[in-house]
Order: structure tokens, then sequence, then C-alpha cells
């Protein structure tokens, strides 16, 4: 008898509403309570099973949803904290007028300055060079301009002839410093006249901001595709090994390390200190430094320099870099650059690329393709402009 009574208690179940359901029939009961001259109603209470949610209407997992029965206009604190989670609106860089102010050098940055010249007139309305702000043309002078970008490290001339342009209106004055190897020693007495300051070494940074900058952007210059591009070159730039980087204790310790696989290689060194006597020939090429990009089996850069990095990408060469804050922004590690932080570090991951040519081909294909397009001198550009745009 008690295992039957147990069975038929067993079978009872308990209705369970679905929560829109139960919201529903709760709103009914008001409108029926206030037609009816009820008084002010009480808010119901749960129906017996129903579990409880939070205010406003419920997720269900049904077609049909119940609308809000929130106020339309949200409070302004709300509303305001909405405005700032929106993403910055899209910049229309061909409404923008810019004034280039080149001081690059021309031995060593002679193609740059054009090629970001080319790189604005497509994508702005206006690209005017000048050479000297006060030899402005009278009638370009008139013409309101959005950017006045200087190209290069400041003179000891440049603070005179920034005091006081001769521009109409107030553009936004940003300066491209070419500091890959060095700090601009010269910003600090002219670090507030620019609203933005691009920087080729994200390591200057900190210095820049103590001096008084008050945006700092890295930004490098990206390869010269008229310099740096995929080539067959003469045997004499061609080796298994090409190391860039000062004789010095550590880099010592980085070739000790690595002396059983360079044992029956072609090693060129590219750098100061270096003797016939360590195993390998000294190179110290000047305009021919793509030729040695391009003879490289496998390129080692100690203390790499960003510029230098994207030219050997431009080149389609395979790099083991040393660990550097610059390598992260615009490489993309064991993808188009294989880092590496130390001396058994890189023997490590110089046998194993060594012994797997197609991972080699496959890192040396990216980079060649984040060159001509996620860090090319148009991308390089148009990021510039949007930073400029939105000050």
């Amino acid at each position: 008898m008690n295992k039957k009574r147990s069975r038929v208690r067993s079978r009872r179940t308990q209705i369970r509403l679905h929560p829109v359901t139960e919201q529903r029939i709760a709103k009914m009961v008001v409108r029926v309570l206030k037609k009816n001259g009820g008084g002010t109603p009480q808010a119901p209470a749960p129906l017996p099973g129903a579990v409880p949610s939070l205010p406003g209407p419920p997720v269900a997992a049904e077609t049909e949803t119940v609308p809000s029965e929130q106020p339309a206009a949200a409070p302004t604190v709300l509303a305001e904290l909405d405005e700032a989670r929106k993403p910055p609106g899209p910049v229309d860089t061909k409404q923008m007028k810019v004034l280039v102010r080149s001081l690059l050098s021309e031995d060593s940055h002679w193609h740059t300055e054009q090629s970001i010249l080319d790189g604005l007139r497509l994508v702005t309305q206006a690209a005017a060079p000048v050479k000297y702000l006060y030899n402005l043309p009278a009638g370009l002078t008139a013409i309101p301009f959005d950017l006045l970008l200087v190209l290069g490290n400041p003179d000891a001339n440049f603070f005179d002839e920034l005091r006081d342009p001769v521009l109409s209106g107030s553009p936004v004055k940003a300066i491209w410093l070419a500091d890959a190897a060095a700090p601009a020693e010269q910003l600090p007495s002219i670090a507030d006249a620019f609203d933005l300051v691009f920087t080729q070494n994200i390591n200057h940074i900190p210095l820049y901001r103590y001096m008084g900058c008050r945006q700092i952007v890295y930004l490098p210059f990206a390869a010269d595709p008229s310099v740096y591009f995929p080539k067959t070159v003469n045997i004499a730039y061609q080796s298994d090994i090409l190391f860039i980087g000062n004789a010095d204790p550590r880099t010592r310790e980085m070739f000790a390390g690595m002396k059983p696989l360079l044992a029956d290689k072609k090693v060129f060194a590219m750098g100061l200190g270096w003797q016939p006597e360590d195993g390998v020939t000294c190179v110290r090429p000047l305009a021919d430094i793509q030729e040695y990009y391009n003879g490289a089996t496998v390129i080692i850069y100690a203390q790499p320099e960003p510029g230098q990095v994207l030219a050997i990408g431009a080149c389609g060469g395979f790099l083991l870099a040393e660990n550097d804050p610059n390598l992260y922004e615009y490489m993309r590690p064991d993808e188009d650059i294989v880092i590496f932080r130390s001396a058994g570090d890189l023997q490590e991951k110089l046998g194993y690329y060594w012994d797997r040519p197609e991972l080699m081909r496959y890192v040396s294909t990216n980079a060649l393709y984040g060159s001509k397009y996620r860090n090319s001198c148009l991308q390089m550009v148009l990021k510039l402009l949007h930073l400029a745009a939105r000050r």
C-alpha cells in the first residue's frame, strides 16, 4: 500500500508558467483594477512557482517579445555614457588639406618625402609641399589648411619659422620625426608647438613626454618599395647568415652559442668591431644594403631598428630579431618575424627553422605581404590623417 501511494505522489506535477506569460497576466489584472476603480494597485505578487526576473522585459526563447514600458528618453547620465562608449566616427580624409614642410636629409630619406606626398595626394583634397614657410606664395597662404605636417628632425632655424607661420586658419600641427636611431635633441624647445608628435622608435615616447609633447604616437616610415623589393643578387651579396649588430660581449656570446650551426656556412657580419678571425666576412654597405638583405638566407638582427625591420620584410627576408618593443605593433611574432630573447633562444630557433625551409618561406612571405599592404606608406599616412582629424 505504501508503495502505491508513493507512486501516485511521484506522478504529481507542478505547472509552471513562462515568465512572459506571468507578466502578461499581471498586467491584465492591473488594467482591470484600474478600469473598475479599485484604487492604487499594488504590485502583484509572483505566481506560485514563478522564477524571479530582473526589472524590465525578460529575455525569453520566444519569437514574440513584450515591449518595454521604460521611458522613451534615458536619463542624461546614461545617455552620456552611451555616447562615450561609441567608437569615433569615420574621418573623410578627402576633405582635408595638408601643408607639408620637409626637413628630411636627402642622403638617407631621399625617397621618403616623395612617397609620403604621393600617399597624401591620393587620400586628401590637397597636399602642398613647401621648402620654407616664409616663401609661401601669397595665394597659397589664403587657403585654410587642416594640417601642417613637418617631416624630419627640427633644425636650428625651425622654431623661428614655426613661431609666426603665415597660414590661414588654425591647422593641426604635427611633426613626423626621423628618429629611429636616436631621439630628436632639439625637440624640447618647440615641443609645445605641436599637437601631435610621430616617432620612429617607441622607446623615445617616455623622453618626449618628459619634454612636454602633448601626444606622441609610434609611427615608423614605411619601407620604400622602389628600393626594397625581392630580387636575385650577385653571388658577392649572397650568404647563409647575415648578422646585423656591433661586435660586443653580448653579440659575441650569441656567436659562441651558434658556432656548431655556423661551421659550414657563409656568414656576413654588418656592424662595427668585427674581425675576419671571428669567422665572419665583414660588410659595411652604403647604398647596396638591400642587396645583402636579398642575398641572405637568414638575417639575424641584434637591437633591431624599426625602419630596417620593415625594409627586410619588403625584400622578403627571413628575420630573426632580438626582442624589442618596436616589433609588436607593426609585425606579428612567429607570423612575419621570429623573435629571440637570449643567446640560447637564438641558437634553438636558428636550428629549428634552418631544418624547416618551408616555415622560413611562410614567415618571409607574410613579411612581404605585410610590407605591401598592412605597413605600406599609404596605410601609415592614413593612420596619421585619422589621428590628426580627431584632434
